[in-house]
């Protein structure tokens, strides 16, 4: 997929953009490819992160691309034709909240994400951003949010307070969800932690081992925390992507 791209990048800046939906004949030990329309979109840290790229992928260079079709699967799936036009986005989504989540594991350090208000003002931008793309799409249309076509008039009073909560509510959930995961994860960290240095500062012997065990258990919760941290950018996404196409398709 990206194993080309030095050489999709250099025609691209000589011939334009247009030329990438061309095939391409490389050399003869190399076959002839075409670049579907996901692959032009992309720009910016792409391009950056597509310098140095072989032909035969080194291992950082297949991670790269196991990230870009992890992400421009999630997009079709959730977008369907659309995908490929927000595929940046939601690429640049998922890598910045992953990296912050990972980055929140080390000592002494705090990334956004893992304040509560940081995740739920980024949740409410995003929404606010859908909606008014929603509004300025359907105009009107958008009403059949809080009611659903088909459902009985007599249900108005009781369907509409239901839905439009449960519509305004994505703003908050998306963010506390996102927060309160890692918040967990490192309150869990510091409790054993906390417990297995005062444990050791006992000076006993059953102080000791049990000291030296919550060391160890330290472990396999930091393992875990990576993992929750990974799916946790993984959610926030795919909620994202989601929610999106609800925007364009007044689901």
């Amino acid at each position: 997929m990206l194993s080309c791209s030095r050489i999709f990048l250099r025609q691209g800046l000589t011939t334009g953009a247009r030329s990438l939906a061309a095939p391409i004949q490389l050399n003869s030990y190399i076959h002839t490819t075409h670049v579907n329309k996901d692959e032009t979109l992309p720009s910016g840290a792409l391009i950056e992160a597509a310098k140095g790229m072989r032909v035969i992928p080194t291992r950082g260079q297949a991670a790269k691309e196991k990230l870009y079709g992890f992400v421009q699967d999630l997009c079709k799936q959730n977008l369907g034709e659309e995908g490929a036009r927000y595929f940046p986005f939601a690429l640049g989504l998922f890598t910045t909240i992953g990296f912050c989540n990972v980055t929140n594991l080390l000592p002494y350090i705090e990334m956004p994400t893992q304040i509560i208000g940081c995740t739920v003002a980024m949740s409410t931008t995003l929404i606010a951003g859908l909606t008014i793309k929603c509004i300025a799409k359907h105009k009107l249309d958008f009403a059949s949010f809080f009611f659903p076509p088909g459902a009985p008039i007599g249900l108005a009073p009781l369907l509409v307070p239901v839905e439009t909560i449960s519509f305004f509510s994505r703003a908050v959930s998306l963010g506390v969800r996102l927060g309160a995961n890692l918040t967990a994860g490192h309150m869990i960290l510091h409790i054993i932690s906390d417990f297995g240095a005062q444990m050791l500062a006992s000076g006993t012997v059953g102080g000791g081992i049990g000291g030296v065990l919550c060391t160890a258990a330290l472990v396999p919760v930091c393992i875990l925390e990576m993992a929750v941290a990974v799916v946790q950018a993984y959610v926030f996404c795919m909620l994202t992507t989601m929610y999106l196409n609800d925007a364009h398709e007044l689901h």
